[in-house]
């Protein structure tokens, strides 16, 4: 059977172009979707602006944005005076999850976790004490303690391409073993965080990893889109867009590239972490549907604006500290005073399609990740549930992901005028990959777009700290859109060290 057959003329059109319009014909189908996207949240600054105003109690320390980061900066600070905000109706930020008839999911990152000893010693100190990983003095080496999501290598990936499958993104295993002979050298050199980086080695951070490349391998069309899938994947940029000493850091602090190690991923993703850091925080200090509006700067600390979305009252609080752990390009409009610090961050947008359907129609074993190398260079496959756990209530979950270009992030604005196309696209590729249609059998279908989702470590932007030279000493900032990698163990040392930087 054809698996290309499952895919329909209108399906071939590539997500970018579909996202920009928002008159579309209608389709056929008719899922029930539900679309979570903040946009609408943020346009509350200009309604806001009618909203009563109420005076709060004084808080010593602000952390803004509910992510990874700002999550790690309230564990650091949970014995001392804080208030935490996040802008969205859950914690998370771009590592948010929701839940199905029991099934939870990533609306975000899912990375894998194979290598905790690399994390870095505040990492490493901080998981310990969140009780996530334990020391196996067998081995002299951490591990994950939940064993129920370790995965198998075995079933840790699938390629798809051209309608057939096979193990790697790279199609030529000669050229892929030459990749890994190339970054090898540098294991034990790209540390976690990447902060502890050896100088020595930070003019790999000037030049792009595709001009590194091509200056010790020969390569060819087909090698350069499996190696730009790959730095899609965790970087949101090809491999010319992305600098050598990132493209190097993915191949070499990672063992699975030297050895065989079990995955631990989690169904809900990096929402796993934020669900740990919330039971060791507590909830009462966590503020979610809060939108920090304006910052000023009032006596030894600063005055704060914070929209409630669901009372529509405007709450003023004063602080002497602020961690800001939120999307630095929304500075520009609540603080202009540190915005220039991050006018050079280049952001790639990403939108999550979770598709719930009947187990029955899938196959019985099923691979953790699926890549699919499709027309639909935003198209990067899908995660599915089946890898990660046993299904519940007779279902299953394939959570799709969309990289887009950073010019495509106007037209997420269109998603919830577009979600049915969407819907069906989605649908329609993954049939391809199991070869059976399986729209007839789709429960539900959440959509979760992110425009600001993953800083791109382009040339240049590595070890450029803005604490270094932020324009208060009582504000700092967290988040890998600090000059950071988007990783998770990258945001989790950023919230730690700010913390560190707030208590002095």
């Amino acid at each position: 059977m054809n698996r290309r057959a499952f895919v329909k003329a209108t399906s071939l059109l590539t997500l970018p172009i579909l996202l920009k319009s928002c008159n579309w014909l209608a389709t056929d189908k008719s899922y029930d979707i539900q679309v979570d996207s903040d946009a609408a949240t943020g346009h509350l600054l200009l309604k806001s602006r009618n909203f009563p105003i109420q005076r709060i109690s004084p808080v010593e320390t602000l952390i803004v944005g509910g992510g990874i980061a700002g999550m790690a900066a309230a564990c650091k600070l949970k014995d001392h005076d804080f208030l935490l905000c996040e802008l969205s109706n859950g914690l998370g930020g771009s590592s948010s999850a929701s839940s199905y008839n029991q099934s939870m999911f990533s609306q975000g990152a899912h990375y894998e976790y194979s290598y905790p000893q690399n994390y870095g010693a505040e990492v490493l100190a901080l998981l310990k004490e969140l009780n996530i990983i334990e020391l196996l003095p067998w081995s002299e080496s951490w591990s994950f303690k939940d064993q129920q999501y370790h995965i198998k290598h075995r079933r840790k990936n699938q390629c798809y391409s051209n309608g057939s499958f096979r193990s790697e993104v790279i199609p030529s295993l000669e050229q892929k073993k030459q990749l890994i002979d190339l970054t090898q050298p540098y294991a034990g050199k790209m540390l976690l965080p990447s902060r502890l980086v050896n100088t020595d080695s930070h003019y790999l951070n000037n030049i792009s990893f595709l001009d590194f490349i091509k200056e010790k391998m020969p390569v060819d069309e087909e090698f350069i889109r499996g190696i730009n899938y790959h730095m899609k994947d965790d970087y949101g940029a090809g491999s010319q867009q992305i600098s050598a000493l990132a493209g190097i850091h993915y191949f070499a602090c990672r063992p699975y590239y030297s050895e065989i190690v079990e995955l631990f991923s989690p169904p809900q993703g990096n929402y796993y972490f934020i669900d740990k850091m919330k039971d060791f925080v507590g909830g009462e200090r966590l503020l979610t549907h809060h939108l920090v509006s304006s910052i000023s700067k009032s006596g030894s600390g600063f005055e704060v604006h914070i929209v409630d979305v669901d009372q529509q009252l405007t709450k003023v609080l004063q602080v002497k500290n602020i961690i800001y752990a939120g999307q630095k390009h929304a500075l520009k409009y609540i603080y202009p005073d540190a915005a220039p610090l991050f006018k050079k961050n280049v952001y790639a947008p990403w939108m999550v399609v979770n598709i719930v359907v009947d187990e029955s129609i899938l196959p019985s074993v099923g691979y953790w990740q699926n890549e699919m190398l499709t027309d639909d260079e935003s198209f990067m496959g899908f995660v599915d549930s089946k890898a990660q756990q046993t299904p519940l209530n007779r279902q299953r979950v394939l959570s799709a992901y969309y990289c887009l270009p950073p010019a495509s992030r106007s037209d997420l604005v269109n998603v919830i005028n577009n979600k049915q196309k969407i819907a069906e696209v989605t649908i329609a590729r993954i049939s391809e990959y199991f070869g059976t249609p399986i729209d007839k059998h789709v429960r539900k279908v959440f959509i979760k777009a992110m425009g600001h989702a993953m800083p791109i470590p382009a040339p240049g932007y590595l070890f450029n700290d803005k604490n270094d030279n932020r324009p208060d000493k009582n504000m700092v900032f967290a988040g890998v859109d600090n000059g950071r990698l988007p990783l998770l163990f990258e945001a989790l040392d950023s919230g730690i060290i700010a913390a560190h930087l707030i208590k002095g």
